[in-house]
């Protein structure tokens, strides 16, 4: 028996409906994501203004690392790290399966689109793939299972800031570290000088 005209418009109408009804319950931020918001944005893309960097698209192994690094005082440790006292304070607040719950939202948030690749044989291409393309990719994508950022997401300030402190130990201290931002910490000290962390910063926040 063929249904009516009348039927099926109804019937697709349906659909319709069903499915935004879904995609908008699916945009919708968890109550956990309230404080996020206030320094990251309502769409996680950060503000430099602020010190916060994005969040949408980025790796979400890495998102839920740091999570629990700052929960567990493994970063934002440091006394003059403001930022990452105010994370950690932030961190404790949230229970195992809030941090997962988070991380996964961020992350998808940006899942339709990714930060455009490095580009190639610009200053500083040889001193990146010498030594952070290993653990962040020859495009600076991130390694999900090496809980890995991915970098081009990431503002020039805030790298400059993280590279600061690995270098002075306020991240990935042999005391307070895990065992990655220890890690990063020895690779941060192979930058011997001003010049060196100037070229890498510019290769990797290029447009």
């Amino acid at each position: 028996m063929r249904a009516s005209r009348p039927m099926k418009l109804r019937l697709c109408a349906g659909l319709l409906a069903l499915v935004a009804t879904c995609s908008a319950h699916a945009e919708t931020p968890p109550v956990q994501a309230a404080t996020c918001v206030a320094c990251h944005g309502a769409q996680g893309l950060g503000n430099p203004a602020l010190g916060a960097p994005r969040l949408a698209g980025q790796q979400a192994e890495y998102l839920v690392t740091q999570l629990r690094d700052f929960k567990a005082g493994r970063r934002g440790y440091a006394p003059g790290d403001s930022h990452g006292a105010q994370m950690r304070a932030i961190a404790t607040l949230l229970g195992d399966s809030d941090q997962a719950l988070l991380a996964r939202y961020f992350a998808d948030l940006g899942a339709t689109s990714s930060a455009a690749s490095l580009a190639p044989d610009a200053p500083g291409q040889a001193l990146y793939q010498g030594t952070c393309a290993a653990c962040h990719g020859p495009r600076g994508e991130g390694f999900a299972h090496l809980k890995t950022p991915n970098l081009r997401l990431l503002d020039r300030a805030y790298l400059d800031r993280q590279l600061t402190a690995f270098s002075e130990g306020a991240r990935g201290s042999e005391r307070h570290g895990s065992e990655l931002a220890i890690w990063m910490r020895g690779i941060a000290l192979q930058l011997h000088d001003g010049e060196q962390r100037r070229l890498l910063l510019d290769y990797i926040a290029s447009p």
